[in-house]
């Protein structure tokens, strides 16, 4: 029997900065704008992993054991927003170096820690957008503590969950606060707000730490006052989604819309 998918909208706020390094980054590490898709899923995966009384960090070769919830087709589809300008924040830190090193500089200890000047966003409140196969999994959305690294902390007040077929619209223009894949839009403003930038995706390979496969998607800029406007070409659909007293559109891919659990 061929079932829904669903919508899980999730509103989280901040304690403090957001940090999701770019890939491979070292000690200097700049950040994505807004939280990849990779990243949502491994908040995700971690309230979820807990839950069941699974702490593992990694699994065999360095894997992440988020890759199972891709892997399994629960989570097809994450994406991120904000509705309000985020500022691009630097610090001065302590860095934990030794994965950086060469083999004969890792027996050091003195040479463990480093300073290092490190990127984040400061805004008081992050959207994320789930795509799952599974309803239950909009339970474990109130578990997500962080998203990035550990010290990114969150507080989920609200999820909304519903079927995907019940949000989908018909529209080829959307308004939105949410990032989106370039290639789903045929034109996009207001400009000079919004950026485009190369970004993983949910596929098994970026949970390796070896492998990336990214796509470009569009985000609002630094101290962007507006939602993107966006016209869909035939690759991409909106949705509307409510959140409390408010409505919310995200263009998705068509893919991902006629897709199944």
């Amino acid at each position: 029997m061929v079932k829904d998918l669903y919508v899980v909208l999730v509103e989280a706020a901040t304690f403090g900065p957001i940090a999701t390094y770019t890939l491979y980054s070292t000690v200097s590490a700049s950040t994505y704008l807004l939280p990849p898709p990779t990243t949502l899923v491994g908040a995700l995966a971690y309230a979820y992993l807990r839950s069941r009384n699974n702490f593992r960090e990694l699994v065999s070769n360095g894997v992440s054991p988020a890759v199972e919830l891709v892997k399994s087709g629960t989570v097809l589809y994450a994406v991120a927003g904000v509705d309000e300008p985020f500022t691009l924040v630097q610090t001065v830190e302590r860095v934990y170096q030794h994965i950086y090193l060469r083999d004969e500089y890792r027996v050091r200890m003195d040479m463990a820690y480093t300073v290092g000047v490190r990127s984040s966003i400061a805004v008081r409140r992050l959207y994320m957008l789930f795509i799952v196969s599974d309803k239950d999994m909009a339970r474990y959305c109130y578990a997500i503590t962080r998203v990035g690294r550990k010290e990114s902390l969150v507080a989920v007040e609200s999820v909304e969950v519903a079927p995907l077929s019940s949000v989908v619209t018909k529209n080829r223009y959307c308004e939105t606060y949410f990032y989106f894949p370039l290639s789903i839009a045929e034109e996009y403003g207001p400009p000079g707000m919004w950026t485009q930038i190369d970004m993983p995706t949910l596929v098994q390979e970026n949970f390796v730490k070896k492998s990336v496969v990214v796509e470009r998607f569009v985000l609002p800029k630094p101290f962007t006052l507006k939602r993107a406007t966006v016209k869909l070409n035939e690759s991409g659909v909106v949705l509307k989604m409510r959140s409390k007293d408010r409505v919310f559109e995200v263009p998705i891919p068509k893919s991902v819309a006629e897709a199944r659990g």
